[in-house]
Order: C-alpha cells, then structure tokens, then sequence
C-alpha cells in the first residue's frame, strides 16, 4: 500500500516538473514553432523507452541510449537558460520589454533641414500613439510659433496640453512660461504674456512657480517699454555732424541720477509689484549706500526673506548681502554676525551654512579691512523713503 503511495506522489511530482517545465520554455521562447516540434520528437522518444521497458528484451535496452542521447542534445539549451537565467538577468535586465515611449529625434531631424510641416506630421504620427505625450506636444508648439510663425496653432496646442488633468506643476508653469515668451516675442502682446503668467500665479498661490511668475510680470513693464523705444527712436543726422573729422565736438557727459528719484521709482515699483525682488533688493542697497539708512536696508532684505517659496540659494544670498552692508556701511560686527548666524539656523549642514561659518571666523578681519565712507545727511523726503512697507 505504502509502495503505491509513493509511486503516485513521485509521478504527479514529475508530471508537475514536466508541466513546469513546459511552461517555462514556451513563455521565454523565441520560436515556438521549433519547440513544439521538440515536444512531439520528444514524446516519440519517450513512448519508444516506455516500449522497450514493457517489452522486457535485455538486448533492447542499449537501445534505450540513443532516444536519451537525442533528447538531452534537444533539452540542454533549454535547461540551461532556467538555470543561468537569474545569473544573466542581473546583466541584461531579463526578459522583460522596455516601456514603450514615442521618439522625436526624425522630428528633430526633419525640423533641422528646415523641413516644419514634415516634422509635424512625424509628431503627431508618436502622439497617435502616445496621446498627450507632453514633450511631443511642446515640439509641436515650438514648431507652429518659432519655425511657422503661427502663433494662434501654438496656443491652441499649449491649451490643449493644459486641459491634461495629470500634467504636474512643473510641467504646467514650464508651458505657461514658454507661452508667455511666445507672446512677447512673436505676438508682442505684453497683456497676453501677463494673462499666461497670471495663471501660473493663481493656478500655485504661495509656491515657487508663482513667486517666479510674479518676479516676471513684475518686468513685463520694462520689457515693453524698452520694445517701444527702440521701435519708436529717430535717429537724425544734424548739418555738422556730416563733417565727421573736420570738427571737434566737446564731450559731454550725461548728469549723474539723483539717488532720491531712483529710490521713489523703486518704491513706486514695489507698490505695484510687492513681490519684485529684483527692484526690493536694489532699493535695499540704495539706502545703504546712498543714504546710509541700513536699518531701511534691512527692512526691505527682512520683506525678501520672508517671501513664501523662496529658495535656499536666494535666502543665503540676501542675508550676506545684509552682513555685507552692516559691515561695509555701518561696521556693525555684531549685526553682521546675527545675519550670518540666520544662515546657519535655516540650513543647518548645508553648504550655505558652510560658507556662513567660514565668513564668520574672518568677519573681524573683514570689518578692520572696509573702508569708511563719509556720512550723508538725509533730508526731510529722504527720511520717509522706505519707512512705510509698500502695500501687500
């Protein structure tokens, strides 16, 4: 009984290893074909082994050899591959296909023969495939404003890459900042490129991407300006001027710009943008400099440092430049250390902090090597400059 046993385990163990097996090497194989022959040859064989043995012949037996000798020949690649194939795939990666992703490089191609419209059409043949695909779409936009000129086709694209629910932030502002560049480059419409920025800002209040957007729509005024200056400019040659060499004309040298007309059109700046880093930090060191007011220049760096979503870099930046000032303006040593001490306690083991603590072992050196500057009275305009934050 216990003899049956056993032998029933041992052929459903070895009718499961066959089935394994069987299993394996057709999943991994590259012609199936060839291995259901394999599997036919390989039934033959094995029914002939199986005549032999139930025919009891002792002079048939040697012929039993030359069915397993066929058979291992046929097997001992397959049997290999299960063997070496976990080896192999910390090398190769396994059997596994790659992830299917579009390719844009004929596009590319095509686009650098100055061949647009064809390396349009190889673009939208990926987004076929692959619709929505975000760098395909961008190249496409790329294409119809910078190579077409059709900057309505480019919007439309930009708009529809936007209606994408899964596009990430990244991705959002990195579209609504190219759109914007568009506009103003090829459309020359400064309220359009503010709308496209405006929605960055109300799309991500309070983060990085819209602290960038505000810093850019804070510039959109000068960038127009400077447009329709150098549009607008005549240039007129006078009477004298065409007797270039037979003349001397005297030099004369433009009048320096008074401090206090350049610290009212930063603080008229600022009360239209107050997130406009570039001018706060500007009129930061104006009264510093100028007016010798460090306490406003630390108020105006305090109002930079504060900003949500600034990062590291310009924090550390912005904290130097007011030990800088305290030492260079006021010789404040102890002021100046407290600045770079707020380095240290923000970012702690970092490389701004390094560079804090290393400023800090030579702050005396530092201060007895600045050069004192003469005090400038203010006046009674002077004194108000800065003294009231620009509206939030």
């Amino acid at each position: 009984m216990w003899g049956h046993l056993f032998d029933s385990i041992c052929t459903i163990l070895v009718l499961a290893a066959v089935a394994g097996f069987a299993y394996r090497t057709f999943a991994h194989s590259d012609d199936r074909r060839m291995l259901v022959i394999k599997w036919a040859v390989t039934v033959v064989l094995f029914l002939l082994g199986a005549l032999i043995i139930w025919l009891r012949e002792p002079r048939l037996l040697l012929f039993m050899i030359l069915p397993a000798v066929i058979a291992g020949l046929m097997w001992t690649p397959n049997v290999a591959d299960i063997i070496f194939t976990p080896l192999t795939n910390v090398f190769t990666g396994g059997h596994d296909e790659p992830d299917a992703k579009p390719f844009y490089f004929i596009a590319t191609a095509k686009r650098m023969k100055s061949l647009p419209n064809e390396a349009i059409d190889e673009i939208r043949k990926q987004l076929e495939k692959f619709p929505g695909d975000v760098a395909g779409m961008m190249l496409l936009a790329t294409i119809q404003a910078e190579d077409l000129h059709d900057l309505p086709a480019a919007e439309a694209t930009i708009s529809e890459l936007l209606d994408q629910p899964e596009l990430t932030p990244q991705e959002t502002a990195t579209a609504l900042h190219t759109l914007a560049d568009w506009q103003l480059q090829f459309g020359r419409d400064a309220d359009a490129a503010r709308a496209a920025l405006e929605r960055i800002a109300s799309t991500f209040p309070d983060s990085q991407f819209s602290h960038a957007a505000e810093q850019r729509i804070a510039r959109l005024g000068d960038v127009t300006a400077t447009r329709d200056f150098r549009e607008n400019a005549r240039f007129e040659v006078r009477q004298r001027e065409r007797d270039v060499g037979l003349g001397k004309t005297p030099h004369i040298e433009a009048a320096p710009a008074d401090p206090q007309d350049i610290a009212a059109q930063y603080v008229s700046q600022l009360e239209k943008y107050p997130t406009d880093t570039d001018t706060r930090e500007k009129l930061a060191v104006l009264y510093a400099e100028q007016f010798q007011r460090v306490d406003l220049a630390a108020d105006q760096l305090d109002q930079l440092i504060s900003l949500p979503g600034e990062t590291p870099k310009h924090v550390a930046r912005w904290l130097n430049l007011l030990a800088t000032l305290h030492i260079q303006v006021a010789h404040d040593e102890e002021n100046a250390r407290k600045a770079l001490q707020r380095i240290i306690q923000k970012f702690p083991k970092s490389s701004h902090a390094e560079v804090a603590a290393r400023r800090l072992a030579g702050l005396r050196l530092e201060l007895n090597s600045s050069v004192l500057t003469a005090s400038k009275a203010l006046g009674a305009y002077e004194k108000d400059i800065g003294l009231k934050k620009p509206a939030a």
